[in-house]
């Protein structure tokens, strides 16, 4: 989607030629309506027939085929093709099975799927009950952190709405903590438990391992990512043919690109993938501020990042993968010029040292001595911290639960080792006169203004999960032990599991 606000006549006609084309080659599996559908009923309007009731007259194999024509991948960071994933627990010879959509949204950089459910969470409930009637489902969950209030609302009211669609199955809004890593899909399971939101060992994936599981019933849960369920409702609509022709071979469709930072148009832009970097930050988000040059592109904080050289390659997994770093969940953050990259990798740093679960020594270990290398760089008397930093990285993936150490290894070391000049020249400095960074962790959007809200405590949070300071009203605390989160609220449709 392109939203025209704050913008020059000479760049709206540019704009609205590039949104004219792209609406119309993907009106029928675009996800973002130009305004919020306002009922359940307006959406139908809108989309045609109920994709739910389309998939239900089916039988699983053929929607299971469709899928995996269609090309479909997961759009909450992996890139999994969806037709294999669904197929592995439709065949899984436990008959105990769960569908869940993880809206537990916190990537750095990442505000997709909450405008995705502010604007249509018909298309991601449409999506859930569509992948429960495959894998035969005895209840679904939708797995979100308890500070998306606008979003809970939304889902709460389409459920009310689409009551007769539900029917006899049980849907449940799981609200859980505010933690990065409960959006990690294992963690997320054990927080429907009742638990933590602490990744299991990585021989537990939800297929093996899914809800409620017990010594002779594994009760295999799918996961997706709620733009993934979306994308399945329109595949269903109109077909795995007409999906596949959008986008590239190696990634079909569309993909929700969050752009923020240093860039002149930040929000969420639908597009279809294969743009080239370009051509979406430049054409789309307007290019870094005025007289700024770019610098680097983090593609959240899960990948390596994005060089000025490299902004021809085409926004899709398998090309952002070749060229050294990855799409994740399409949350790129401009950085220019005008910003420190010392900076910049001292906060990327704490923040993943910080969100870490404390589960895996070596993650724990690793990213703390590299925050804390680079933390004495700036603090303390002028000294080099960066091979420390490099080395702490490095270490913390062994024997990991989860993919977030392997983050820090991919991106810590290549900042630094990119603009190895800027951290000699600010860590021998007699004076560091460098502003602190502050990593966009983004908890709202203005439309109006086209402006993100960060979350202003984020540099405060400690280790074990509390803060140097009180926590801010957007920000819900959780506690790291594994017992369950005191403020969780299960609301449910159609029944108990």
């Amino acid at each position: 989607m392109v939203d025209l606000n704050n913008t020059t006549t000479e760049d709206k006609i540019v704009i609205t030629d590039i949104a004219a084309a792209e609406i119309l080659r993907i009106k029928d599996h675009r996800l973002l309506p130009e305004a919020p559908h306002a009922s359940y009923p307006a959406y139908l309007s809108a989309v045609g027939a109920s994709a739910v009731v389309m998939a239900r007259r089916q039988r699983p194999e053929a929607l299971l085929e469709a899928l995996k024509r269609s090309g479909l991948r997961g759009r909450g960071g992996a890139g999994f093709p969806v037709g294999t994933k669904w197929t592995t627990v439709f065949q899984h010879e436990c008959p105990t099975r769960y569908a869940v959509a993880n809206a537990a949204e916190g990537e750095p950089g990442t505000f997709k799927d909450r405008f995705l459910l502010r604007r249509n969470p018909y298309a991601v409930i449409e999506g859930l009950l569509i992948a429960a009637h495959v894998v035969g489902a005895k209840a679904a969950y939708i797995g979100i952190k308890a500070s998306f209030k606008r979003e809970i609302a939304r889902l709460t009211r389409a459920l009310d709405e689409m009551a007769d669609v539900v029917a006899g199955l049980p849907v449940m809004i799981i609200e859980g903590p505010d933690d990065y890593l409960f959006g990690e899909e294992k963690a997320l399971l054990n927080v429907i438990e009742g638990g933590g939101p602490l990744p299991r060992e990585v021989h537990y994936p939800p297929y093996e391992r899914g809800l409620f599981a017990r010594p002779l019933s594994p009760n295999p849960a799918l996961v997706n990512n709620v733009e993934t369920l979306a994308h399945v409702s329109t595949i269903v609509r109109h077909g795995a043919e007409s999906f596949r022709e959008l986008g590239t071979a190696d990634t079909p469709g569309t993909v929700l690109f969050t752009l923020s930072g240093d860039i002149v148009r930040p929000g969420v832009y639908e597009c279809e993938s294969g743009i080239s970097l370009r051509s979406l930050l430049y054409e789309v988000g307007g290019g870094p501020r005025p007289g700024r040059k770019l610098k680097v592109v983090l593609s959240g904080v899960a990948a390596a990042p994005i060089f000025p050289e490299q902004l021809d390659t085409p926004g899709d997994f398998g090309s952002l993968s070749r060229a050294g770093s990855g799409l994740g969940s399409a949350g790129l953050i401009v950085i220019d010029d005008a910003t420190s990259i010392p900076r910049v990798a001292q906060a990327v740093t704490r923040f993943l040292y910080v969100e870490s679960c404390g589960q895996c020594p070596a993650c724990t270990h690793g990213l703390g001595v590299a925050s804390a290398a680079i933390d004495r760089a700036f603090e303390g008397p002028p000294a080099d911290g960066s091979e420390s930093a490099i080395v702490g990285a490095r270490s913390a993936p062994q024997g990991n639960r989860c993919y977030l150490p392997v983050q820090g290894s991919l991106l810590i070391p290549a900042l630094i080792e990119r603009f190895k000049h800027e951290f000699t020249a600010e860590f021998l400095a007699q004076r560091r006169v460098a502003p602190e960074w502050l990593i966009p962790k983004l908890v709202d959007f203005d439309e109006v203004t086209q402006t993100f809200t960060y979350d202003q405590r984020q540099a405060s949070e400690q280790p074990n999960g509390t803060y140097a300071e009180p926590p801010p009203p957007l920000r819900v605390e959780a506690e790291r032990n594994g017992s369950p989160p005191s403020f969780e609220h299960r609301s449910q449709l159609g029944g108990t599991p």
